[in-house]
């Protein structure tokens, strides 16, 4: 006796062929009803606004014909605004009611018979406009609504329903004449996992088993491709993610580069600016720098810049920012600051940083002295170019007095 489990699935052509006309029916003429019924009531709608638009353009185009009692000059302008679909009469009438000008849509024909048959079902009442000249009114405009339009969408729809119909009974009973929720569902299924994964990057859900043989292979392949999309995903958000900070940052030490430095500081001056506070630039410098590469080697005068970012971390507040900015020269942006005063501080825990040695790949044990240049924002300029060479021309100061004292030094 077969196992259960080994049964054969049923296949999708064994579901369809089950599948109810009738239910395929009602559900055709359910939809064909709703959407005639709907367009119907978007079209009469939209027809209504537009008899509402029309008469405001003709009492605005025949106002001054109004004024002057020209009955030829009215009724030209009505024909000028309405001589169109979905107009059936226009009148304009003065203040006591007196018609002054008429104009009626001059289409002739069954439809145009059975359109004025049905007019008083869709428009029972006209639209009406006042024609003001300046406070006073002086006439009324009022639009009657013509039907064809609504009439060739209904009998369209019509026309366009019956051949749907008959083309689903034909189809319906070659194809199938069971359509249920088996069948449904795991279509559905397989949509939901393919939206959320298109809007949510949700490359995690898969599509779960449907009891339908052909459904069940599709939705394995489609799990499968799911995972490979995850895999792709993955690695492409990690590897953005890497060239984005590779982008922003120095490779060696980790800080903020140049690039970085420059639209953070663009950014820091603009909110400075809004909220009327201060920011200082900090411009720092190794001193004699090149010794260490001459005397120990590039790998030693690596370690050193390694060593000076690690400490600038260290010294300066959390909210503050430090930047390699290109080969010994560093900066360090205080946002915000309380003014000089402050920097001064901060410059002064660098420097105390700075005086503990670290050592060498060569083994040797130094200690490093920055020369620091600070500017103050707004009153050392309102720009960070203007900032970026005050604070530099300081710190060239700052390393010629303190020039001979040497950088560094064997501890």
């Amino acid at each position: 006796m077969p196992v259960k489990d080994d049964l054969p699935l049923p296949t999708l052509r064994d579901m369809l062929a089950s599948a109810h006309l009738r239910l395929i029916m009602f559900a055709v003429l359910l939809a064909t009803a709703s959407l005639v019924l709907s367009g119907g009531l978007v079209i009469r709608n939209y027809a209504q606004r537009n008899l509402e638009l029309v008469g405001r353009t003709v009492a605005y185009t025949v106002e001054p014909a109004v004024l002057f009692g020209d009955r030829e000059a009215i009724r030209q302008g009505i024909v000028s605004v309405a001589a169109g679909r979905g107009i059936e009469r226009v009148e304009v009438r003065d203040s006591a009611g007196q018609l002054l000008a008429e104009w009626q849509n001059p289409q002739q024909g069954a439809l145009a018979t059975l359109s004025r048959a049905a007019n008083p079902v869709f428009w029972p009442n006209p639209a009406v406009d006042q024609v003001l000249r300046g406070e006073d009114h002086i006439a009324e405009v009022r639009i009657y609504g013509n039907s064809e339009g609504i009439l060739r969408y209904g009998l369209a729809g019509t026309i366009i329903a019956l051949a749907c119909l008959g083309l689903t009974v034909i189809a319906t009973r070659i194809l199938a004449r069971q359509l249920q929720s088996e069948v449904v569902r795991p279509l559905e299924h397989v949509a939901e996992v393919a939206h959320a994964v298109r809007r949510d990057r949700a490359f995690e859900r898969r599509v779960p088993a449907s009891g339908i043989a052909e459904i069940d292979r599709f939705g394995r392949d489609f799990n499968a491709l799911l995972a490979e999309l995850q895999g792709w995903h993955a690695g492409l958000t990690s590897e953005n993610r890497e060239l984005a900070w590779r982008a922003s940052h120095d490779g060696l030490t980790g800080l903020g580069n140049r690039q970085m430095f420059e639209t953070t500081l663009c950014g820091a001056i603009d909110h400075a600016r809004r909220d009327g506070s201060a920011l200082a630039v900090l411009y720092l410098d190794i001193d004699r720098f090149k010794a260490i590469n001459d005397d120990h080697g590039h790998a030693s005068g690596d370690a050193a810049l390694v060593a000076v970012g690690e400490r600038l971390r260290a010294a300066i507040r959390q909210n503050d920012l430090a930047f390699r900015l290109g080969g010994d020269e560093f900066a360090v942006l205080l946002a915000p600051t309380s003014g000089r005063d402050q920097a001064g501080m901060v410059v002064e825990r660098i420097r105390q940083e700075m005086a503990q040695p670290f050592r060498l790949p060569s083994g040797v044990h130094i200690a490093a002295r920055l020369s620091a240049g600070v500017a103050i924002f707004p009153e050392d300029g309102e720009s960070g170019d203007a900032l970026l060479r005050k604070a530099d021309a300081r710190m060239y100061r700052d390393k010629g007095r303190d020039l001979g004292s040497g950088v560094f030094v064997n501890a």
